[in-house]
C-alpha cells in the first residue's frame, strides 16, 4: 500500500515539473513577442518625430520662399511708372522663381538644403474673399504658391533610424505656403500725402475702379476732410496741415495709419477758407495725365474709413476708424464760388508698406502668409 502511494506522489510531482516547464516556455515566448512589438512601435515614434521636425523645416522653408517670391511682385510694381497698373504689366516668371530657388536653397530640412522643383512654383491671383489662388500667365499676379518637398520627386525622402523594423525605410514629407500682396494696411509717415479720406460703402459697388468720386461737398458724397493727427478738427487745422504739405519746402509730415489701429477725425462741416491754400497744393503736386477730364492729375493715397453705416454714405463728422487706403487722380480743385473736389478713384497701385487692409484697389508691396 505504502509503495502505491509512493509511485502515486512521484507522477504528481513529474506531472507538475512538466506543467511548469510548459508555462515558463509560454510565457518567455510571450514576452519575446511583446518585446518586439514594443521595440517596433518605440522605433516608429521616434521616426515620426523625426518627420515631423523634417515637416516643420519644410513648412519654414515653403513659408520664406513664398514670401520672397511674393515680395520680388512687390518690388517689380513698385517701379512701375505713375498711372501703370499692375494688373497689366507682364511679369518676367523666372525672376520669380529666382527669388524663390534662392531662399529655399538657403534652409535645410534634416540637413538637406532644399530644391524648389518649378513645377512646383505656382505664380497667379490671390483672391481674397474665397481665399484662392487662380493660376495664370503672368500679367498682373499677386500671389505665389510654394511646395516643399522631401520625397521622390525632390530632395529624397527622409530615411528612418529604426522604423525599418517594420519594412518603413523612409518617409515621404511635404509642405506648401502661399504668399500675396493684399490691401494695403498701414502707410509709413509721410505716405498720405492728402487730408482726405474715402468712405468704405463707396467699395460697395464691384465697379468702383475708374469711378468718379467727389471729396467736396461732402454732403453728397462717400468722402471727406481729415486732420490726421492734428486737433482740434476744424477749418483753420486743415488749413494749416494743407499749408505743411505744399512743397517748398514741405513743414508737415502725414503721420504713421495703421489698419484698425489709427481712427482719424474728420469734419462734417463747410471749410471754404481752406481751397485757397488748397488750390495750390494741388497746382504743386499735379502731372500731366491725358486720361484725366482736366489732363492733369495730383495722385493721392488716402485712408478709408468705416462709419458704422454700412447701406448709405453719410456726411463724415467724428472719429472714425481705419479699415483700408485707396488711390485717387484728383483731377479738379475750384475755390469761391463752385467750391469742388473732382476725383477718380484709381486701381491697380501698389504702395510701399505692408498689407492686411481692405481691398480697395491699391496693394501693400509687402507680402504676408495667406494660407
Amino acid at each position: 500500500m505504502n509503495e502505491m502511494r509512493l509511485a502515486q506522489n512521484i507522477r504528481h510531482a513529474l506531472c507538475r515539473q512538466v506543467l511548469l516547464k510548459d508555462t515558463r516556455g509560454a510565457v518567455a515566448v510571450t514576452v519575446a513577442i511583446m518585446l518586439v512589438v514594443l521595440l517596433s512601435f518605440a522605433a516608429l515614434a521616434l521616426d515620426i518625430s523625426n518627420a515631423m521636425i523634417a515637416k516643420n523645416e519644410l513648412q519654414n522653408v515653403a513659408d520664406a520662399s513664398a514670401l520672397a517670391g511674393a515680395r520680388q511682385l512687390g518690388v517689380i510694381y513698385q517701379a512701375l511708372p505713375q498711372g501703370t497698373p499692375y494688373t497689366t504689366y507682364t511679369v518676367n516668371r523666372s525672376t520669380v522663381e529666382n527669388a524663390v530657388t534662392d531662399v529655399a536653397l538657403s534652409n535645410q530640412a534634416r540637413q538637406v538644403a532644399i530644391v524648389i522643383n518649378l513645377a512646383d512654383i505656382e505664380i497667379g491671383v490671390w483672391n481674397v474673399a474665397p481665399r484662392t489662388l487662380t493660376p495664370l500667365t503672368v500679367v498682373g499676379p499677386t500671389g505665389v504658391r510654394v511646395t516643399a518637398r522631401r520625397d521622390g520627386a525632390a530632395n529624397g525622402p527622409v530615411a528612418t533610424w529604426l522604423a525599418g523594423i517594420m519594412g518603413i525605410n523612409s518617409m515621404n514629407v511635404v509642405a506648401t505656403a502661399t504668399a500675396a500682396l493684399t490691401g494695403t494696411g498701414t502707410l509709413l509717415p509721410g505716405e498720405a500725402n492728402a487730408p482726405f479720406g474715402f468712405d468704405q460703402v463707396f467699395f460697395n459697388d464691384p465697379a468702383f475702379c475708374n469711378a468718379p468720386i467727389q471729396f467736396y461737398p461732402t454732403t453728397t458724397s462717400c468722402a471727406g476732410w481729415q486732420t490726421f493727427d492734428q486737433t482740434p478738427p476744424n477749418a483753420n487745422t486743415e488749413r494749416q496741415i494743407v499749408q505743411g504739405l505744399t512743397p517748398n519746402p514741405p513743414t508737415y509730415t502725414a503721420p504713421q495709419i495703421t489698419v484698425g489701429q489709427t481712427p482719424l477725425p474728420y469734419i462734417g462741416g463747410n471749410l471754404a477758407s481752406v481751397f485757397p491754400s488748397l488750390i495750390n497744393l494741388f497746382n504743386a503736386k499735379k502731372v500731366p495725365d491725358a486720361s484725366s477730364p482736366s489732363g492733369s492729375c495730383w495722385n493721392i493715397t488716402v485712408p478709408v474709413y468705416a462709419t458704422g453705416n454700412t447701406s448709405t454714405c453719410s456726411n463724415p463728422n467724428g472719429n472714425y476708424m481705419t479699415v483700408g487706403f485707396a488711390t485717387a487722380c484728383v483731377w479738379n480743385v475750384q475755390g469761391v464760388p463752385a467750391q469742388q473736389i473732382n476725383a477718380t478713384v484709381t486701381c491697380g497701385e501698389v504702395t510701399n508698406g505692408a498689407g492686411g487692409g481692405g481691398s480697395f484697389g491699391t496693394l501693400g508691396s509687402i507680402p504676408g502668409l495667406v494660407e
